[in-house]
């Protein structure tokens, strides 16, 4: 089996990005290095049969039974999509996971739930940060790896009710 060396990860990363589902980027990889981006793919590629419907249920079992921060709420995503129980009802949210897992570690960042952005709070008017538009990211401490930083940002969105979608432009 192939390891997970940088231009394997870029190339995931763009993958996740484009929300198109291309989950030849991981055959041949283990799941479980990069469980949050695989459920991402798979999400999106349920969306558009066919599915590798295989290789999703093991990613699914993967995450469920590490069950780290944001592997429960990637799992329910995945279940619905495979047609085995129903996600919660988030809203969807066209959000870069990155970007709000370092603004979960640097604080002093708010989150645009209109456009999905991630500004500094001084980017925006102090009349309007705690408005319907604006949810500030509070500073925490996060795990060690990009994987389990991705899972403690979609937890983190889950608690405050959305569910990261791919971003488009």
């Amino acid at each position: 089996m192939t390891e997970w060396d940088e231009e394997a990860m870029a190339r995931l990363r763009a993958a996740v990005h484009a929300g198109r589902g291309d989950v030849s980027v991981l055959r041949g990889r283990p799941l479980r290095p990069v469980l949050q981006y695989a459920g991402d793919l798979f999400v999106a590629a349920l969306s558009q049969p066919p599915a590798d419907v295989g290789l999703a249920r093991a990613c699914l079992d993967e995450l469920r039974e590490r069950d780290l921060p944001g592997d429960a709420e990637l799992a329910a995503d995945l279940a619905a999509a495979l047609g085995e129980g129903y996600g919660e009802p988030l809203v969807p949210l066209p959000v870069d996971l990155g970007a709000v897992a370092a603004a979960l570690e640097d604080g002093e960042q708010v989150l645009d739930l209109e456009r999905g952005d991630v500004l500094h709070a001084t980017e925006v008017p102090d009349d309007e940060c705690e408005g319907r538009r604006w949810r500030p990211i509070p500073p925490a401490v996060l795990p060690e790896g990009e994987d389990a930083r991705r899972g403690a940002a979609r937890r983190w969105l889950a608690g405050e009710g959305y569910r990261p979608v791919p971003r488009r432009l």
